[in-house]
């Protein structure tokens, strides 16, 4: 369904061109109220002004008058909030504007405004903006009140605070890097709870003496950050705060939707560095070249990685780049898409009566026809197995695993996508598989899970399989020359 697109932006109050409102009732008295809130400047004209907009008016200092539109009005106009409650008079208002080019909202009427008003957080010069598109005002107020509650009442008092502080710090600190970081620290530390508590002494002296201390050299840093299996909400937190301290993102194809947009810095570097099975982005060596450029140039580098950076994601070859470089690194670790996607199709990996152990493995080609690979599973009927990045050779896992002597009646998962809106479950057995699914073209990422425990899917299953098709994940992008 197409829904109106509007540009989120602040516009500078001018009070020497206030923005008119048109209208003189109790409509026109809410938009008042609200650009009040904003410290706007505002003048009304209209035929009849109720009592309460003229009082309003002069608690403000606003301008009002009791005249009949005319087009005339406009004239030096920027904004123009059309809040009659006539219809043919807001749509030639809204007219007017355009033929003059000023910026017109008519109340209630999304499709003859130029833009509408959000929903608005106000802590001081802090202001959060909250829209739907005009869609549902009721949602936006939701989720107001939301940030509300997370947002103390006296952050203003902290934005006056680093304002008075601005100063020190940039002639302290004249590095990008470590100023950031060193307001970071800040914003997390005790100093802030002593702002919003009031304690002003005892927060000067704590910033006085970490501003002293703070170093004012750039310093590089390693994070290998797990993101999970798709699914945004299963980010952990420590995830979000490195993505907003990184100078330079290399990030995988299996990320979650959103997640550099929405935690990462906008002036931060992102590097595509995925691969699938037929298109290496960036080869591992061209990968651990990047890292290593960077970090020579004193960057935080974070490395986001789909999944876990300890499951099958060359976390040691990357941090051997860091120790070479003596520099610090750390492995943040992510949900692993063999929980998260047995946890969404209702499969416990392990548990009494199904299996006693798992064991996490994926085939390579030259592992398809060793014996000795092969060999190490004849005794684990007990165990559940997850099969990653192998879907060209499920139906070679099946047969296999028969000749070792398992039950061809053994039951097994596919999971697609999973935790995503386009996850897709497909369960069979051992010896079924071949006949249910050898013909479908699975969509990466996919896993398989065999074992007993697989028979709780039917009863525990609670994530509908989806209906959408496609790609959940975005393809990679051509391979470009990387630059400093």
């Amino acid at each position: 369904m197409a829904f109106m697109s509007y540009l989120p932006i602040f516009l500078k109050s001018d009070f020497s061109s206030p923005v008119l409102i048109v209208g003189g009732g109790l409509i026109a008295t809410a938009k008042t109220e609200a650009l009040v809130s904003a410290d706007v400047h505002v003048e009304v004209v209209a035929n009849e002004i109720c009592q309460e907009l003229i009082q309003l008016c002069e608690q403000q200092g606003f301008s009002y008058h009791q005249v009949s539109y005319d087009s005339s009005l406009l004239s030096g106009r920027h904004i123009v909030i059309a809040a009659t409650d006539e219809d043919e008079i807001n749509q030639l208002i809204a007219a007017d504007c355009r033929a003059q080019g000023i910026l017109v909202n008519v109340v209630d009427n999304p499709l003859l405004c130029d833009f509408i008003f959000p929903a608005l957080i106000k802590r001081g010069p802090l202001q959060i903006a909250i829209s739907s598109s005009g869609i549902s005002p009721v949602l936006a107020r939701l989720i107001k009140q939301a940030i509300e509650l997370l947002i103390p009442a006296r952050y203003e008092s902290l934005i006056n605070f680093l304002q008075d502080k601005k100063s020190a710090i940039r002639q302290r600190l004249t590095r990008l890097q470590p100023r950031r970081l060193f307001y970071e620290y800040v914003l997390r530390s005790s100093i802030a709870e002593d702002v919003l508590e009031g304690n002003i002494n005892r927060a000067n002296q704590t910033f006085d003496n970490a501003l002293q201390g703070a170093s004012n050299m750039r310093n590089a840093s390693l994070y290998l950050v797990g993101t999970g299996p798709g699914n945004p909400d299963l980010l952990t937190l420590k995830a979000v705060r490195l993505l907003g301290q990184a100078d330079v993102i290399l990030y995988d194809r299996l990320i979650p939707q959103g997640v550099l947009e929405q935690y990462g810095r906008k002036d931060a570097k992102k590097i595509a560095v995925g691969k699938t099975r037929h298109h290496h982005h960036k080869k591992q060596h061209e990968i651990d070249g990047i890292i290593e450029h960077h970090l020579t140039r004193n960057r935080i580098v974070l490395r986001l990685k789909g999944g876990d950076p300890g499951i099958y994601a060359h976390g040691a070859e990357e941090i051997a780049v860091a120790k070479k470089l003596n520099v610090p690194y750390q492995i943040v670790p992510g949900v692993t898409a063999a929980n998260a996607c047995a946890a969404y199709a209702g499969i416990p990996l392990t548990e009494r009566g199904g299996a006693e152990s798992v064991r996490l493995m994926t085939i390579y080609k030259d592992q398809i026809n060793d014996d000795r690979f092969w060999e190490k599973f004849r005794h684990s009927q007990t165990e559940t197995l997850v099969l990653y990045m192998s879907s060209n050779n499920y139906s070679t896992l099946c047969r296999k695993l028969i000749e070792l002597g398992f039950s061809p009646k053994t039951p097994l998962l596919v999971v697609e996508q999973g935790t995503t809106t386009h996850q897709k479950d497909y369960p069979a057995t051992l010896d079924s598989f071949d006949v249910m699914c050898s013909d479908y073209q699975f969509a990466s990422p996919c896993l398989m899970i065999v074992g007993d425990v697989v028979k709780w899917h039917a009863m525990h299953a609670w994530k509908q399989s989806s209906l959408i098709e496609g790609n959940y994940f975005s393809n990679l992008p051509v391979k470009e020359i990387e630059h400093a």
